[in-house]
């Protein structure tokens, strides 16, 4: 295996234990997740809500390929 104990101080060559590219930058900022609380209680039907993929119609967003050509 390759030593990386160098890898992290140069941006351009960051890679994991198996020489992969690591799947985040060297200096990868720390964040912090928000998620609201659902407060909408109207649900589907089941059989639509398997056929829409969510339970709750606030959250059914459709997927629009905007920009894919």
């Amino acid at each position: 295996m390759k030593d990386n104990s160098s890898a992290r101080t140069d941006k351009k060559s960051v890679t994991d234990h198996f020489g992969m590219p690591a799947p985040l930058p060297a200096e990868a900022a720390v964040t912090m997740a928000y998620v609201p609380f659902q407060t909408d209680s109207q649900v589907y039907e089941p059989d639509t809500a398997l056929i829409r993929g969510t339970l709750f119609p606030v959250l059914d967003k459709p997927f629009l390929r905007a920009g894919c050509k």
